[in-house]
């Protein structure tokens, strides 16, 4: 049995993969990432993947190589998406979007995701694969937007939470034991989250050891019926 780490090289991918296998210590723990192996994944029960993107092509060959391999998969988290980079930064308003900026964040949060689940559909087991969990943020709710402001950001949150609430309508007819989920992990101290520290207080910046440890308590307590949330660290129900 086995479970697979999508963006396993970032600070948060990197501790959950460490968590997983401390956690499950019977599963094989599949880190994929583009970042070349840190060497923090050296247990022989954690399997490091390099792949080249998140492309459909990158991501159905590597299903198809675990498919031939003969092995069952027990659940995925995808920590796939992204806040910034060297070109990209929350807008404050309506004068600060672009369309790249929104092509770009809606990509990466939304579409790589959803491709993602996609490509993994022939090895979700009907009845041994039971946690699908992609990494969201609370930001992307729209009934909690009372500030306004990271436009790209907020709504490409928002669409991953639709894409997934979708397809756990889909899924909950062909893979019942299967529960699809979004996560807020809230803000944790890694490269994503440096730029916005200095606004935080230190009771509300986690540590990425401390988020995994969390996300996969959460994940441990997810069932069936429960397909199709989004939830926060603290295992407690988030609105669309």
């Amino acid at each position: 049995m086995a479970m697979v780490v999508l963006g396993a090289g970032g600070g948060l991918g990197q501790a959950l993969t460490l968590e997983l296998h401390s956690q499950f210590p019977d599963e094989e723990i599949i880190a994929l990432s583009r970042q070349p192996q840190t060497g923090l994944f050296d247990s022989g029960k954690i399997t490091y993947c390099q792949i080249d993107d998140y492309s459909e092509d990158s991501l159905s060959a590597w299903v198809s190589d675990f498919k031939s391999g003969g092995k069952q998969l027990t659940g995925v988290i995808s920590t796939i998406g992204m806040l910034h980079d060297e070109q990209t930064f929350p807008e404050k308003k309506l004068s600060d979007i672009t369309a790249d900026n929104l092509t770009k964040l809606f990509s990466v949060n939304a579409i790589k995701p959803l491709l993602a689940l996609k490509a993994f559909v022939p090895i979700l087991d009907r009845k041994k694969t039971w946690f699908w969990v992609q990494l969201s943020a609370k930001v992307g709710s729209i009934e909690d937007n009372y500030l306004g402001g990271w436009y790209a950001y907020r709504s490409s949150k928002a669409a991953l939470n639709m894409l997934l609430k979708t397809a756990s309508v889909e899924l909950r007819r062909t893979h019942k034991e299967l529960c699809v989920a979004a996560i807020h992990p809230g803000t944790t101290d890694t490269e994503l989250s440096k730029p916005f520290q200095q606004r935080i207080a230190a009771n509300k910046l986690y540590s990425p050891e401390l988020s995994a440890e969390r996300i996969v308590e959460v994940v441990k307590h997810l069932k069936p019926e429960q397909s199709g949330g989004l939830w926060h660290w603290d295992g407690s129900a988030l609105p669309y």
